[in-house]
Formats: C-alpha cells, structure tokens, sequence
C-alpha cells in the first residue's frame, strides 16, 4: 500500500538537505512515521509545501519526500494543482493522509487528484477557533491596542479572526471532500457531525515525541511555585486569563514565576522589536502593568524537544489557558511526564484528563478557579505527586505508539476497503 502523507511542517531529514532549519513544530509525527514504516505493506512518502520556486524530490531510505513551492498555504493556490499531478503520477498513492485541516494545500491535492482515495486527520478546527477568537476580550481592548505593526500588515485581531473565518471555508470543503475522517475526542467528532457524514468518522489517538515517554517529573527536582505554559503568542491561547489570575496567586506566593514557551511577543527593547509588537502582545503588557505582575512572566523562546522535557520537569505545575482546544500535544506530554496539570475545559480537553483524579479541569474564562487550583498544586507540595501520577497512566494508554500505528494502519486498510 501507497499512502502519501500531506503535512503542515518540513520534517528534519529534506529540512536537513534543502538547508532550512528544523522546526520544533510537528515533531510528534516523526514517532508515528517511525512505527508506521515498521510494516512492511506500508510504503510511504510525505509532502509539504516551502517557500522555494520548484518541485522538489528528496528520498530517505524508507520514506520519500516532496517539496512544493508555495509562498502562503493559508489561502488556495491553483498553481499547486499541477504539482500535485506530477507528484501523484511519480508516487502512484493508493491512499492520501492529510494531517489537519488548517491549510490550502491539501485541498488543491483534493481537487487536482479526484482519483485517490483520501483521509484527514482532525488537529484543530479553523472554522470554530474563528469563532471564539477574541473571547475574553473586551472591544475596547481590541481597539485601543491595535499598533503599526497590525495597521501594515492589515493584521490586527478583528483581522486575524476573519482570517481564520476564511481559511475555515476551505477546511469545510476538506471535510466534505475527504472519504474518510480520523478524529479522537467528542469534540471534533461533533464536529464531523455538524460538517460532514458521521459514516467517515474514525478514531485513532495520537502518538508524541520520544524523550516525553522516557523522563519522569519529580517534585524534589523543581523550582518551586514555577507555572509553565507552552504558548502565549495569539489570543486563542488564552494567556490573557493567565495574566488575570496571576494576582491572587502572588498574593499567597510572592515569588511566583510564570515560564512561557515560544518568541517574546512582550520585547520591547530595541527600536524592531516595538515596531513588530502585535495589538495582543500590547493588550498584554497593559494588562500585566495593571496586575503588577511583569517581573512574574518569562518568556524563554521556542525550545526543541529536549529543552522542553528539561524546563517542564523544572516547573511546579503547567496550566493550559486555552480558548479552544481539541486534544493538545502539550497537555499529553505533560500528562506522560507525571505533572501536576491545570486546564481550561475546553474542546477535547476533558476527554484527555480527569477531573480532580489526573489534574484540575476549569471553566474558561473562570480565571480565579484557575488561580486556586495554581494555588492548591503549590500547597499540596510533593503530595501533588500522586495525582501527576494518574495522568501518566490515562495518557500511556492515549500515546500507546504502537498501538495508535496498528490502529492507523488498520484504518488505511478499512478505508480501501469500504470505499475501492
């Protein structure tokens, strides 16, 4: 079997032979290639699009990868039509899996190709992050902090949201268009529901990165009252609500630290770097002056896979602020290295962790639940252990790469099956 992958991200190996640099981005997909070679009625080729001017054709040993010249995957691009054509004629695909939704590429795939059988695997949703884009912040905000940055780039967050609305056109058009759909929470299945035909739906959780199933975190190895949050950079994220519930959390830990993952979108120290700042980042820094809470926050930059295990296995708890989420990487990997969690209930989220028995699950937008349950990890001290514990266990049996292969394998076969 013939399955050609379409991702969002260039994977180490072609990165490594075009001279790009590797993204931290998209690494858990490695692990899955990796067990999925392994069979050997599998034979496999992934294509992304790059920023170049050709088609481009790097082989591994046991994996065959296409580069596609494209400036912006965001929006369509009918010149990607006739790439797909050459790359479908040179691999010869039984089946194509695409790995989310969030992009044009894969539906120009869909377009040019008619003849292969097709799947898509539900990361998040465009459409429904669109919606709920600026929750939480109030209009006046939105306003008063849009910036030269967002006024160039037509880019401020009334802007972003209706970018998001219109890349979500082109997702729908993927549901519909695809023969088969693999999600793995309740909530993109009720998403199949509103989209698509429920008969495409099939479930198959996701498998993570290789150094979080061998690191174990350990209260006596931390830097006490330490929160960690893997992304702060848009609004969907929900950092804003971080932000809020951060005074009463000072008021009985002073020392409080925020760490935050990814660029420093609060920098303001040179003449570029304030002329870059986004309307968010400076909604943010209002809000963090008002709070009295700027020297709690630390942003400590994108960090690759071995960075991250080392800073979480550093931090007291990690906390998910998110507006809307569907089963997020960052909350499993922190689940599979035994952390105290605190999480918005947002999405797929609470399909991932158990209330009060695997961490602590609360309302979005409820910022001083979020603020006591901060707060009853760091009175709980190394007592926390036990409940970090039982996240490990669901999210073993979640992340189980082999058997999230067998049953993607599986479904490939189904797939031919049900539908050649």
């Amino acid at each position: 079997m013939r399955v050609l992958w379409i991702v969002n991200t260039i994977f180490p190996y072609p990165a490594k032979i075009i001279g790009y640099s590797s993204s931290v981005f998209g690494g858990w997909m490695n692990g899955l290639m990796n067990a999925i070679i392994k069979n050997d009625s599998i034979e496999l080729a992934i294509a992304t699009t790059y920023d170049g001017n050709d088609l481009k054709k790097v082989v591994d040993n046991q994996v065959t990868y296409y580069l596609l010249p494209c400036k912006d995957n965001t929006k369509y691009d009918t010149e990607l039509e006739k790439f797909w054509i050459e790359v479908n004629k040179d691999f010869k695909p039984n089946l194509v899996h695409l790995h989310g939704t969030e992009f044009a590429h894969g539906l120009s795939f869909l377009n040019a190709c008619k003849n292969v059988k097709s799947l898509v695997s539900i990361q998040g949703l465009v459409s429904l992050c669109g919606e709920s884009y600026v929750m939480g912040i109030d209009h006046k905000d939105i306003i008063r902090n849009i910036t030269f940055r967002d006024m160039i780039k037509q880019d401020n967050l009334y802007q972003a949201q209706k970018k998001f609305l219109k890349r979500g056109v082109n997702e729908i058009k993927i549901l519909q268009s695809v023969d088969g759909i693999i999600g793995r929470t309740s909530w993109d299945y009720a998403a199949t529901l509103k989209y698509t035909d429920i008969s495409k739906y099939y479930k198959c959780n996701e498998s993570l990165r290789d150094s979080f199933y061998e690191a174990s975190w350990d209260y006596s190895e931390i830097e006490k009252h330490t929160i960690f949050v893997s992304q702060a950079s848009y609004p969907l994220k929900g950092f804003h609500e971080v932000v809020r519930a951060l005074p009463t959390i000072k008021k009985y830990y002073p020392d409080v630290k925020v760490y935050v993952a990814g660029v420093d979108i609060i920098n303001r120290s040179s003449l570029n770097s304030r002329i870059k700042t986004s309307g968010y980042a400076k909604y943010l820094i209002k809000l963090m002056k008002k709070n009295n809470v700027v020297d709690s926050i630390k942003f400590v930059g994108l960090l690759n896979e071995t960075e991250m295990v080392d800073k979480l296995l550093k931090c007291n708890v990690f906390v998910q602020s998110s507006i809307l989420e569907n089963s997020p990487n960052s909350l499993g990997e922190a689940m599979l290295l035994g952390m105290p969690i605190v999480a918005s209930n947002v999405g797929g989220t609470s399909d991932m962790l158990v209330d009060k028995k695997e961490g602590f699950l609360y309302p979005y937008g409820e910022s001083d639940l979020l603020a006591k349950y901060v707060i009853s990890v760091f009175d709980a001290k190394d007592n926390i252990a036990e409940i970090g514990k039982e996240a490990n266990k669901h999210a073993i049996k979640t992340h189980d790469r082999q058997k999230n292969a067998k049953d993607m394998i599986n479904i490939y076969n189904d797939l031919l099956k049900k539908r050649g």
